[in-house]
């Protein structure tokens, strides 16, 4: 397990097809004054729910690979990995892409985290990179 929130409602907010990049988020709300921004880099290939009831993120293993390599034509070499989302009720998702980040920050709904270069310019807090 990479990440784990079991908490709090995600909703897949944008897509950005030039970059590949794919975010996820948890607005802010009376527990916590700042957003949790996922966002997914190099994106393949998406086969997920648009909303996710608490979200636990890890790597899949050698045998799911090999389903979703041979179903969906997923990619998996030293750049691409299988990220398995998985919400609160046990339901798996799949993300084919090259790495994540997890960011804490302040937008607001209609602002988006996705195609910037310079994350200061957010106010954002990384939190995680994984690739």
């Amino acid at each position: 397990m990479i990440f784990s929130d079991f908490s709090s409602e995600f909703k897949m907010l944008d897509y950005l097809v030039s970059h590949s990049q794919l975010l996820i988020r948890s607005m802010r709300s009376r527990e916590r004054e700042y957003n949790i921004d996922i966002i997914f880099k190099g994106v393949r290939t998406l086969i997920i729910d648009s909303v996710f009831e608490g979200l636990e993120i890890s790597l899949t293993d050698e045998n799911q690979n090999i389903k979703l390599i041979e179903d969906h034509g997923f990619v998996v070499n030293h750049n691409y990995k299988v990220f398995l989302l998985e919400n609160e009720s046990g339901q798996k998702h799949f993300i084919n892409a090259m790495a994540f980040g997890l960011f804490h920050n302040r937008l607001d709904i209609h602002e988006t985290s996705l195609g910037r270069y310079d994350w200061g310019d957010l106010n954002d807090e990384m939190v995680l990179w994984y690739k």
